[in-house]
């Protein structure tokens, strides 16, 4: 696609003793670096009109590679206007285009544009933590680039328009400290470890790279939000977009790092209201830079931020809610890293930052095999072994740093846990005897019996009883040294095998049941009056994520239920888990002895393999951008990006090595015969483009040996639609099938 690098440059051009004007409409420019594409090379244009009537018959392109003739080429003039193009193949290769007019045997240099390169395109940005500038950040790389002006709050001026590409930098000017800048203006300025993860990218990966940083310090997440319908030079938002799309990267971009949240975990008002902020901010990217495959989330470090009281324990789960919702969101811990003052990093620190990111985005973008753990230890269930000792598992081997001395006081570990019974009302410091680590879980053995049912792991932001930011000790990953994702008021399962009925609540104006059935939680959602059949859906993951299709049918009389089996994949303890629920349904609720089965993403696997081993009790299943291999998602071992921490989940609960995955025959494509036999109603709503679940190894896999077995599947499919946003935004088409495969009439 061509990209309008500049709306209009003028050239005089002396030839034959003549001047002649020259408008551009694209040219490269001195020090750009263009986006390759996935035939690894970029497209570059040159097109321009002669204000007089052309003297010459012919434009001639010579392009030169690290300063070797790589291609030439010559065009016509036709009516005063010509257009030419090459590609350039991206590596750590310097190109120069020199552009000629060509009359009779004499070529007339009229343009040169010098240190052009081809690599890959990320945006920083977030508040002060994601800008850090310093003194001591001297690297420099000719294939490091970076394009215009950081900013911050500040006007984009006539003159910073002027300010073109040019060579990244960490330090910002006049600093005069190891670590600032946080609302200095910055040309070319990419931060600290802005500017080291490009020195590791185009080291160890021979990529070019351009990252552009929007960042401003302090800045509320409302502050980094579009807020207009176009983006305007008022807003952050849209002076980052203004030069993105200045730097022809406005489609181009592969990655946002998102470094935010200080500011909004001041108040209940504001942390509260982050989830949905974050939403509309995500949306408006998307909008924005339509390539965008990933968001790499950091959670925050405890500290920061204007008030005594805070809400930064609550923040931080809000992100970690954030990464369960969006399968294009990758989150990295920010605990542990050293060198923090209560606020801001030393430059050791903000190092850390990019060697702890670099990993993800090696395996994402660089086809690198991870060998090895490279996510923060993620909390996986919290349970009672018995009334004095409550067991957590991780996600991966642990280690613990038992003590660690902050200003002469020592502090422990096991202080750093906290308990409540009811979420949201302040946490209790529970008498902590002792914790250890074994393998993949840590052990919490109380000084008392207890019976509370929510934990959390870190305060807010002091040391319990102090003024003084936490620091340490941490909670680490063996195998990566990376500090584990602290957590806030997660459930605690207990040993009980029976139905506890916590609450009653509301679900979009519904009245909602949220109880346990042998410790596992389950919501039920009750329609102000149910339809004659006691229809229900049952959802199988992402609860509330785009809802429509669920409120339409409430409206029609369905209830809607959903019972806790996120982190099973669909296995075996998945599959009787929901054998009990759905027993619970038909007797307790009495509802309809065939039930429709919703499951969005990874649910595919637990409503395919529930369905085929109970079809007899399905009426129909509407399945969205689902996962029906665990080899195609999270293993990722076919066409798809896959999720290395997922993947070693979904390797632990099935209690399979990675040779016993990939021979097993029990995934959702392996086994559909009862569901055809029974021919069990299947609707699939895809996005075409979808690169994390692709359609080829899942639903039109599914379609096919349907087929095969005499059955078939509907498909709706979203042209240019990735793995998001799921459903359709008028439910209509999904409410109708359910409906009539259902026996419920369609208005």
């Amino acid at each position: 696609m061509k990209q309008i690098l500049w709306a209009l440059l003028t050239l005089i051009l002396v030839f034959n003793g003549h001047s002649q004007e020259i408008n551009f409409l694209q040219a490269p420019e001195n020090q750009q670096l263009y986006a390759r594409d996935t035939t690894n090379s970029a497209e570059v244009f040159l097109e321009g009109e002669f204000k007089e009537k052309a003297k010459s018959k012919y434009i001639v392109l010579k392009v030169f590679k690290n300063d070797k003739l790589f291609a030439s080429q010559k065009s016509r003039i036709k009516k005063n206007k010509f257009a030419i193009s090459t590609k350039i193949e991206a590596g750590l290769h310097q190109y120069r285009f020199e552009l000629y007019i060509k009359n009779k045997k004499q070529e007339k240099l009229c343009f040169v544009a010098d240190d052009v390169v081809c690599g890959d395109a990320y945006i920083i940005t977030g508040q002060s933590n994601s800008h850090a500038s310093s003194t001591l950040s001297t690297y420099s790389n000719p294939f490091c680039r970076s394009f215009g002006v950081k900013t911050g709050y500040k006007s984009y001026t006539e003159a910073h328009k002027k300010i073109r590409w040019g060579l990244a930098t960490g330090n910002c000017p006049d600093l005069k400290r190891e670590i600032g800048g946080w609302f200095t203006v910055n040309p070319l300025g990419v931060g600290v470890w802005g500017m080291e993860l490009m020195r590791l990218l185009v080291e160890k990966h021979q990529m070019p790279v351009c990252i552009i940083n929007g960042g401003s310090g302090s800045s509320s997440i409302e502050q980094n939000m579009k807020k207009t319908s176009k983006p305007t030079l008022d807003t952050s938002f849209g002076r980052l977009a203004y030069r993105v799309e200045q730097a022809g990267l406005k489609n181009k971009i592969k990655a946002i790092f998102w470094h935010q949240g200080e500011s909004n975990s001041n108040t209940e008002k504001s942390y509260k209201a982050y989830a949905a902020n974050f939403d509309t901010l995500l949306t408006d990217w998307k909008k924005e830079y339509n390539s965008l495959e990933k968001i790499y989330l950091f959670q925050l470090h405890p500290g920061c931020g204007k008030q005594a009281v805070s809400f930064h324990a609550e923040l931080r789960e809000v992100q970690n809610q954030l990464v369960e919702k969006y399968d294009m969101l990758e989150i990295m811990s920010t605990l542990g890293v050293p060198g923090h003052d209560g606020c801001h990093f030393s430059y050791k620190g903000y190092l850390e930052f990019a060697n702890r990111i670099f990993p993800l985005v090696s395996r994402d973008f660089y086809g690198v095999k991870v060998t090895h753990t490279i996510t923060p230890p993620t909390l996986l269930e919290a349970s009672y072994k018995s009334p004095k000792q409550i067991v957590l598992s991780f996600d991966q081997p642990l280690y613990l740093e038992e003590k660690k001395e902050v200003n002469g006081v020592r502090y422990f570990l096991k202080d750093q846990f906290f308990f409540s019974n009811e979420q949201g009302k302040t946490n209790a410091i529970e008498k902590v005897e002792n914790i250890k680590v074994v393998g993949n879980t840590l052990i919490i053995s109380l000084v008392y019996d207890a019976t509370y049912k929510y934990i959390s792991y870190l305060p807010g932001k002091f040391y319990t009883g102090t003024k003084v930011i936490y620091n340490g000790p941490w909670l680490f990953g063996k195998e990566n040294n990376i500090g584990a994702l602290s957590f806030y008021q997660r459930p605690i399962k207990t040993i009980e095998k029976k139905i506890v009925q916590k609450k009653q609540n509301d679900f979009k104006g519904f009245q909602m049941i949220t109880a346990a059935l042998n410790g596992v939680n389950y919501k039920v959602v009750l329609p102000k009056k149910a339809n004659k059949n006691r229809d229900w859906i049952w959802r199988a993951r992402f609860w509330g994520h785009e809802p429509q299709t669920d409120i339409a049918l409430l409206e029609k009389g369905f209830h809607l239920v959903y019972i806790e089996v996120a982190g099973l994949f669909g296995n075996e303890k998945a599959l009787r888990i929901w054998d009990d629920f759905y027993g619970l349904m038909t007797t307790k609720y009495q509802l309809n002895s065939k039930v429709v089965l919703e499951g969005m993403s990874r649910g595919g696997l637990i409503v395919f393999n529930w369905a085929n081993k109970n079809a007899s009790k399905v009426a129909c299943m509407y399945v969205d951008a689902p996962v029906c291999d665990f080899k195609s998602w999270p293993a990722g071992k076919g066409l798809g990006e896959g999720s290395a921490g997922a993947w070693k989940s979904c390797l632990k609960v099935y209690g399979f090595s990675e040779e016993e995955a990939m021979g097993y025959k029990g995934n959702p494509v392996d086994h559909l015969e009862n569901i055809a036999l029974n021919k069990v109603p299947v609707l699939s709503v895809v996005g075409n483009a979808d690169k994390v679940v692709p359609v080829s190894e899942n639903s039109l896999l599914v379609q096919k040996k349907l087929q095969q077995l005499g059955w078939d599947a509907t498909i709706i499919g979203k042209p240019g639609i990735g793995h998001h946003p799921h459903s359709l935004k008028d439910p209509k088409p999904i409410v109708d099938f359910i409906l009539e495969h259902t026996g419920n009439s369609i208005k």
